[in-house]
This record gives C-alpha cells, sequence and structure tokens, in this order.
C-alpha cells in the first residue's frame, strides 16, 4: 500500500511550498552575541542597525541590553543596561546621532527611549502612557516617526501604527487598532507608503499615505502578501531598489520581496536543518555595500549570533545619515 513520506528537511525548519523555487543562499557566521546568565529564552536579540561610523547595534530585549559591533575588528562590547527593566526592541539613529529605542516594556510601561551614543544614558523617554507595546519604528526625512506594535491576539485586535511628528510630542493615528501585533514596518523611498507586517496574522500591508503622513488614503490599504509557518514576519528593511528584507521568526530563515511584493530571494541561517537559531528577528543592510545582516538566536542552546550575507542592493539614504 502506497503511504506518503517526509521530504528530506522534514527534521528541520521546512521552506512553505509557496517559496520553495525562491533562490535561497546560506548566512554566513559574523560575530557571536554573548547571552549572558539566564535562561536559553533570555538570548532573544532584535534591533540592528548601523551608525555613521559603520559600527553595529544590536538589542537584547530580555536582558534590557544593547550591545555595539565594532565591524572592523569583530569585537562586540556591552554599550548599555538599560534601567528600569526596560526591554529595547529596535534602535533607529536620528541626524544628530541619538539613538532612539522602541521599549516593548518596562516598569512604567512602554515608550521610545532616547538614548546618548556616548555614554548609553537615557535622556528622554517619548510616547509613554498609551498602552501598547510599542515594538518597531522608521523615521521619516522630516525627523517624525512611525510605531507598530506588539499587543492583540485573535480575541482582542487591538494594535494598529501610530505617527509622532518631528516635534516627537504629537501623535496622530494611521490605524487605530483592528490587527493583531503589528511588528516590522517600513517606508518607501518617496515616503507615500509604509509597509507593515502582522505578525499575528501572518500578513505583509501595504498603506498608502495622504500628503499629511497619517491620514490614509481611499481605499489605500492592501494585503499583497501572506506568509506561511510558524511563527510570523517580524522586523524588515528596505533597500536602495526598494526590495523588502522581512524576518521570518521562528524558521530561521529572511525572505526578500520585491517592489510588487513579488519574492525574489531568501537567507538560510545555518543550523536550520536542526532545527537551531529560530528567533531569526531582525535584518539591516549595511550602508555604503550590498551586504545584508541577520541576527538569530537559539531557545533551546542560549547562543546568539549575527549572520551576514549579500543583499539585492545597498542600503537607502535614510534620516540618519540625510
Amino acid at each position: 500500500m502506497d503511504g506518503l513520506t517526509y521530504q528530506d528537511d522534514h527534521r528541520g525548519f521546512g521552506i512553505p511550498s509557496q517559496e520553495r523555487g525562491v533562490p535561497a543562499v546560506w548566512a554566513e557566521r559574523f560575530v557571536d552575541i554573548p547571552s549572558g546568565d539566564g535562561s536559553a529564552e533570555g538570548s532573544i536579540l532584535e534591533g540592528l542597525c548601523f551608525d555613521r561610523a559603520g559600527d553595529l547595534y544590536v538589542c537584547n530585549p530580555p536582558r534590557g541590553r544593547i550591545f555595539k559591533v565594532d565591524m572592523r575588528a569583530r569585537e562586540v562590547r556591552l554599550f548599555c543596561q538599560l534601567p528600569d527593566h526596560m526591554m529595547p526592541s529596535s534602535i533607529k539613529i536620528d541626524r544628530e546621532g541619538m539613538l532612539f529605542s522602541t521599549i516593548v516594556g518596562s516598569d512604567f510601561g512602554s515608550c521610545v527611549a532616547v538614548i546618548d551614543p556616548k555614554d548609553g544614558r537615557v535622556v528622554d523617554t517619548l510616547v509613554r502612557g498609551y498602552g501598547h507595546a510599542f515594538d518597531d519604528m522608521v523615521f521619516t526625512s522630516e525627523g517624525g516617526f512611525y510605531l507598530s506594535m506588539l499587543d492583540g491576539d485573535l480575541c482582542d485586535a487591538t494594535a494598529g501604527v501610530l505617527y509622532v511628528e518631528p516635534d516627537h510630542r504629537t501623535t496622530h493615528w494611521v490605524i487605530d487598532g483592528g490587527m493583531r501585533a503589528t511588528n516590522g514596518i517600513s517606508l518607501s523611498l518617496d515616503e507615500r507608503h509604509l509597509l507593515v507586517t502582522e505578525y499575528g496574522t501572518s500578513a505583509l500591508h501595504w498603506i498608502a499615505l495622504a500628503p499629511d503622513r497619517y491620514t490614509v488614503e481611499p481605499i489605500g490599504c492592501w494585503t499583497p502578501y501572506h506568509f506561511l509557518g510558524y511563527e510570523g514576519p517580524d522586523s524588515t528593511v528596505i533597500d536602495a531598489d526598494e526590495n523588502l528584507y522581512v524576518s521570518m521568526c521562528g524558521q530561521a530563515r529572511f525572505l526578500v520581496l520585491d517592489r510588487d511584493c513579488i519574492a525574489i530571494g531568501q537567507y538560510l541561517i545555518p543550523g536550520r536543518d536542526q532545527r537551531r537559531f529560530n528567533k531569526s528577528t531582525h535584518i539591516a543592510i549595511r550602508p555604503g555595500v550590498a551586504e545584508a545582516y541577520m541576527c538569530a538566536a537559539d531557545t533551546t542552546t542560549g547562543e546568539a549570533a549575527i549572520f551576514r550575507a549579500g543583499s539585492f542592493a545597498p542600503a537607502y539614504r535614510s534620516y540618519q545619515f540625510q
């Protein structure tokens, strides 16, 4: 009697059938990030961000740490230990070089922490008291920013997208609720569209913005891509050709979509065939070169590392470099 048999990759993390034909490359391990003491779950990484000197920041949310990687020496040092049990989930840098970190949770709730790049001191906390868990952000060319939020579930869709004006005090809802864990958030190069991953529904949303930057245009929301598999789409980044790089958390994999939201490439993290480095959460493009850097953590062993591979195009000239 005929029966079904497993495919060759069934012992590791699989690739959905719709993406099996998408060109894939294996990323190489670039540098390890010390997990420190505590549980393996505490090794999770997030928030890769390059500064103007070309060095790389990365967050360790569960332990409230931000590390800095000297790219030339491949040396890692602890940049700061945040106060008040802050859990940093992303980092972006403004024109003055200040670090803006979304704080998904702390002793006083969620906020955006402004951090001095010289000594790692928190000099301000923005957008406090909203009752949401801010997860990721992206700057506009004028210095305002959009926030995603990692809250909401199947029974209570409370997440959305918030816009903060350049004064960093005035806020407007782009989408006020109705979503489940908005996560990755990127802005098109002409700044007329937001691309937002909804972690809770494994979807990518394309949102057309009015000139005021926060009103959604009529018939201005599309869902051009649905992801498959556990867990869901995490942080994103856009390159100079407007390709969108999507972190596939729970799959040790990163997917690349072109400007039409068609899958054109993917990165595979070494160890995924043994179900390792499952928390593949964030990706960044190195300024000046066509290189992608990805962070992933193994919640079984506690290992955490940054991986790299070639990208389709260099990074675009974002707000911090203008």
